[in-house]
């Protein structure tokens, strides 16, 4: 069993664990009744909780991307070396995804059991490996960077306090484990925590290709 039939596997596990007296979902992310019930009877489904309603949201300001060359604050230039930021590590939403075709499509699951589209995750692995054999789940995260200083810019000033969103790409998620790994050698809480770190970037190359990651560093506890 490959990589990806073991997720697929994992993920279909994950939706028969679903108790029975819960709605089930089809594509179109609306509430049906579980196949199994006998003709007539209608399903009472689980009332949608604060946690439902707030899993995937992400509310920020800008959107903090990376490449080779730096850091960038949304469409705003240029480039930049690093900023300092604060992060609640509590708010940190973990999530699985993955990537296939060209252009490229995304599909996401935060619980491995339905797909941010709607779709359950086991069908959104089948249609991944259908059009590219080698694709594969990688481990992702959002994360609300906060900005501990003003950001002067050519044109204007990005103020302290102002909230970044970023979501880990393919191979992005490897810096923040670190980052998790040193704290908890160091007996810090990196579920818990609030801590002002300063991210940098990381130039990555393979197959002729070239891109950046986010890179965390000289990390503390706040909170």
């Amino acid at each position: 069993m490959n990589n990806i039939d073991a997720a697929i596997s994992q993920a279909t596990a994950a939706a028969a664990a679903i108790p029975q007296d819960n709605a089930q979902h089809n594509n179109a992310g609306t509430a049906v009744a579980p196949a199994s019930q006998n003709q007539g009877a209608v399903a009472a489904g689980r009332p949608m909780g604060l946690d439902d309603a707030m899993a995937g949201a992400i509310v920020v300001d800008e959107w903090l991307k990376v490449n080779e060359h730096g850091l960038q604050i949304g469409a705003k230039k240029p480039l930049l070396e690093e900023i300092k930021v604060r992060i609640d590590l509590s708010d940190v939403a973990y999530s699985e995804s993955v990537k296939y075709g060209n252009p490229a499509t995304y599909r996401k699951t935060y619980d491995r059991v339905m797909t941010t589209d709607g779709s359950t995750w086991p069908q959104a692995l089948s249609e991944a490996r259908a059009v590219d054999p080698k694709a594969r789940p990688y481990k992702s995260a959002d994360i609300n960077l906060e900005l501990v200083d003003d950001i002067k810019l050519k044109d204007e000033t990005v103020t302290a306090g102002t909230v970044l969103g970023h979501s880990f790409s393919t191979t992005g998620f490897k810096s923040f484990a670190k980052l998790v790994k040193q704290m908890t050698k160091d007996g810090a809480d990196p579920a818990g925590d609030t801590i002002e770190v300063t991210v940098g970037y990381i130039e990555q190359t393979s197959n002729g290709n070239t891109w950046g990651i986010l890179d965390f560093r000289d990390y503390k506890v706040v909170g």
